[in-house]
């Protein structure tokens, strides 16, 4: 029998979608119609708020049991204790009898099983006495061992954590709960020149070029490996969706050959070691090294498989002089790009785009600037409030006056949530993402100089929209005219006192004002010398 069908009926081609979690059912009906990605990534979006949720969960209960423990060592402890709990043979006594174990024999057993874990997963002894050796505070310190907090941790970490790794996702779990050490420690890794690079940030590098099945992913300042971990899973999905014969054998080449990292600090190091570990391998390529040394060019040199995609969030407000001997981000992007044989993709401070014109130029004499996005300034909130870019980069093409596509990325859809900071909980980014890719692939129909902006550039230019792009009047004001006047006047005095990077709220700028004997009358006065000048 047919039925007739009445295309004005509200109920006709809805999906009605529920979800079961802990034997109550739940309603996440959408109303608008979703294509098949964007109904997909709803879900993949649910999954990520509730590993959020749970790592927030557990980071509180661990940094309550380890608040004695001075903030640094705690992430060394977790990457450690998770490593003694990995599924595998050579880890098998600990994760089954450390319940029955008493705090002396848990700490007597952790190193050893620590070499017994990442020896049977290939890594040599060098690596692995990079871990065990910052952990000897475990043996002296008096919390760990006169108390079953070590005990407790294991447990919360095998119930709640470890199963988060099941999910095949990017996100980065071990970078998440390292950002929660530091913070519940009253710390910002900002501080530090660390930021951690955000999830959605970390898979658009990935989708912002042309990966194919047998690149070689390098991240040259890898932190816990979250670009490393982004880029496996593009390689894996690639290969499932190709035609390829024995796709088994290749990703496991993926995570053995086509993964480069390196990490200055041997605290990262091993969170990124443990956090690959989860990943089905992926660490034996991971070096504690810093990238600007011999042994790092030595090793580079010596890879059967070198770079074709060069990934990077380097270290930020780096100086490269004695007192701050931190390479600068324009620095890290040259020496990346310069190694990686197709693209290069870095997210840094807007400075990095307009100061350094040498290094600019000698890097554009090279290779070929394609794409720049701002992005939102709330991006790194709340371990930090600062203006960057992502640029990508085809290598080995020098530029000629090439055009670039200059995008304003004002909203990324995510929103600031206590504890959990900033997430996609209103599920926008999927969305946003695809106008984006769609925008800076087709330029020409979408410029609209005020947002995008296609044009070419050469030596000397900045590589900054808002160098090329044009104002818009549309609804300006005197309300408007005064703010952006304001804002110009706070720009360019922190530009002048080299304060442009420094996250700094009004007050603070005032006492530095003060301290350098500068009034308000000298700033109006020079700032409308240099306004009229334009």
């Amino acid at each position: 029998m047919r039925q007739k069908i009445d295309i004005n009926d509200e109920y006709n081609h809805r999906l009605d979608t529920y979800i079961i979690e802990e034997d109550v059912i739940q309603n996440i009906n959408k109303s608008e119609v979703l294509d098949e990605e964007d109904y997909l990534a709803f879900f993949e979006n649910i999954d990520l708020e509730k590993i959020s949720n749970d790592i927030s969960k557990s980071s509180s209960e661990i940094n309550r049991l380890l608040r004695n423990l001075d903030s640094q060592k705690r992430p060394i402890l977790l990457s450690a204790l998770m490593i003694c709990l990995y599924p595998k043979d050579s880890g098998a006594d600990f994760k089954n009898s450390y319940s029955s174990w008493n705090t002396q024999t848990i700490i007597r057993n952790i190193p050893s099983t620590i070499g017994d874990v990442l020896e049977s997963e290939g890594l040599d002894k060098n690596k692995i006495e990079v871990l065990t050796n910052e952990l000897t505070f475990i043996k002296t310190d008096n919390d760990l061992k006169s108390t079953d907090i070590l005990k407790d941790i294991l447990k919360e970490l095998e119930e709640k954590v470890i199963p988060l790794f099941k999910e095949k996702t990017s996100y980065d779990i071990i970078g998440k709960f390292y950002e929660e050490f530091l913070r519940y420690a009253g710390i910002t890794n900002v501080k530090k020149g660390i930021i951690l690079t955000p999830n959605h940030i970390t898979t658009l590098f990935t989708d912002l070029i042309d990966i194919k099945t047998n690149d070689v992913i390098f991240d040259p300042a890898c932190g816990t490996g979250a670009f490393l971990i982004a880029g496996m899973n593009k390689l894996v999905d690639e290969i499932e969706k190709s035609h390829l014969p024995d796709k088994k054998k290749r990703i496991k080449n993926i995570k053995a050959k086509q993964l480069i990292g390196f990490e200055k600090s041997s605290t990262m190091y091993s969170l990124a070691i443990s956090n690959m570990l989860f990943r089905g391998d992926g660490k034996s390529q991971i070096f504690n090294e810093d990238f600007f040394l011999e042994g790092a060019d030595n090793i580079l040199k010596n890879l059967k498989e070198k770079p074709t995609i060069g990934f990077v969030n380097p270290p930020y407000g780096g100086k490269d002089n004695k007192t701050n001997p931190t390479k600068k981000e324009i620095q890290f992007l040259e020496k990346m790009l310069d190694n990686s044989s197709r693209y290069g993709i870095i997210i840094a401070p807007l400075s990095t785009y307009f100061k350094d014109e040498v290094d600019r130029d000698r890097i554009l004499a090279k290779h070929t600037l394609k794409y720049v996005i701002n992005m939102p300034s709330e991006l790194f909130r709340p371990n930090a409030s600062i203006h960057t870019a992502i640029a990508v980069f085809e290598t080995n093409k020098p530029h000629n006056n090439s055009k670039v596509v200059f995008y304003d990325l004002k909203d990324d859809g995510l929103v600031l949530s206590k504890n959990k900071g900033r997430t996609d909980v209103l599920n926008k980014w999927n969305g946003i993402k695809k106008e984006t890719l769609n925008k800076i692939n087709n330029p020409k129909q979408n410029e609209d100089f005020i947002n995008l902006v296609y044009k070419k550039i050469k030596e000397k230019d900045e590589w900054i929209i808002q160098a090329h792009s044009k104002t818009n009047y549309d609804n300006l004001s005197e309300k408007t005219f005064e703010k952006s006047i304001k804002e110009y006047v706070v720009f360019s005095t922190k530009l002048k006192l080299d304060l442009i990077d420094k996250e700094i709220d009004e007050i603070t700028l005032l006492e530095i004002l003060n301290e350098n004997n500068v009034s308000a009358a000298e700033i109006l006065n020079n700032n409308s010398e240099d306004y009229e000048d334009k």
